[in-house]
């Protein structure tokens, strides 16, 4: 049998090694493809032993490891797939990904200013330098690098957003958040709440439950496909929702729980819509503010629409400084003295406040809180 030809590189002078190891390749990245991840991985397993000299196997059991949340494993085989094939950029990036989920970002730095050596003009190392930046409190170097990715690669709207965010404090890329949710929203629900173990919608319902707040008409912005309506009780209606995204609308209006649904951004909405004019007893925002950044100019546009003693309940991703902090993630955090500042210039009353974690991002839980107001 002859040694299968291609470009592969690292295959066993054994012919018959050779053509298992390709079959083993090809069958474990198509069921990659299919998300079979458990079965891929025993693929991947046989395949760095039949081939470990193949940087395409090592590269494979690395990305599997990845989305499963062994970053620990990912790093340890993409950094045997780099030292095979030490001019790929791809691996450079692959690597520099599990350091910065291993919370490694100055090992992530220095291996991303080694592959932007060898590829000066790759978007997508630029843009995995910047986060590593970002997490090692480099705005002004993270800007930077984010404005050469977006040179390099218009279309990355990832990278536009962090430019606008870093460029002016809490400005979000609006066209990157609405492409973001729509491209999430068909697996949005089972995964935010079975693999992200995403509760905050039952927090903020339990949260107005122990305070005994009085419900009413309610509007949920950044309603998204409805969790939060899902988690009112039936003295919040009627409610109205607002979303950036028109495919978590959809979602949304599927659950026949809205009475009004309109996509658009929330102050703009608030600021022309009719059919939204209020007065809401109570206002929910689960997760939103996290990609608004400022929030001042929605909630300028909220207060009209509230009645006298209404409720706004919200959750934030916290940090330890006080204002607004740009995550590499592409959210924003919120310290607890920007949202007393914002509730004391708006009149508004800090009825209670919890921490509470959002969500798991690479296994760990995410830190935030969940905020009730009160209008006088």
């Amino acid at each position: 049998m002859k040694k299968p030809t291609g470009t592969l590189k690292g295959l066993p002078s054994n012919p018959i090694l050779a053509l298992r190891a390709t079959e083993l390749l090809a069958t474990g990245e198509e069921l990659e493809r299919q998300g079979k991840i458990a079965d891929a991985a025993r693929l991947s397993a046989e395949l760095v032993n039949v081939a470990p000299d193949l940087p395409q196997g090592h590269k494979l059991m690395g990305s599997l490891a990845m989305r499963t949340g062994a970053a620990e494993i990912a790093a340890v085989s993409f950094r045997r797939a780099l030292a095979l094939q030490p001019r790929s950029a791809e691996l450079h990036i692959a690597l520099a990904q599990a350091l910065l989920a291993l919370k490694q970002p100055q090992d992530a730095l220095d291996l991303l200013n080694k592959g932007r050596t060898l590829h000066p003009n790759d978007g997508c190392i630029f843009r995995e330098l910047a986060q590593a930046q970002l997490d090692l409190g480099q705005s002004d170097a993270a800007l930077k690098s984010f404005s050469r990715a977006v040179k390099l690669q218009p279309k990355d709207l990832y990278s536009a957003h962090m430019v606008a965010a870093l460029s002016k404090e809490g400005a979000p890329d609006k066209t990157y958040v609405a492409e973001l949710f729509d491209s999430y929203a068909e697996t949005f629900d089972e995964h935010l709440t079975d693999k992200l173990e995403y509760r905050v919608p039952q927090a903020i319902a339990d949260l107005l439950a122990t305070n005994n707040v009085q419900t009413g008409p309610t509007l949920d912005l950044g309603c998204g496909t409805g969790l939060m309506g899902a988690a009112l009780p039936q003295s919040s209606h009627p409610i109205d929702g607002i979303d950036i995204a028109p495919k978590m609308v959809a979602k949304a209006e599927a659950r026949g729980l809205y009475r009004h649904l309109v996509v658009g951004d929330a102050a703009t909405v608030l600021a022309t819509n009719e059919d939204l004019a209020g007065p809401y007893a109570l206002v929910v925002a689960t997760d939103v503010f996290i990609y608004i950044g400022d929030i001042e100019p929605l909630f300028q546009a909220l207060l009209p629409r509230l009645a006298p003693g209404a409720h706004i309940a919200f959750s934030i991703e916290t940090h330890d400084g006080d204002g607004i902090a740009v995550r590499s993630s592409g959210r924003f955090a919120h310290g607890a003295a920007y949202i007393r500042d914002l509730a004391a210039r708006h009149g508004l009353t800090i009825v209670a406040e919890r921490d509470q974690p959002i969500r798991l991002e690479r296994e760990v839980p995410i830190p935030g809180a969940i905020f009730l107001l009160q209008r006088a």
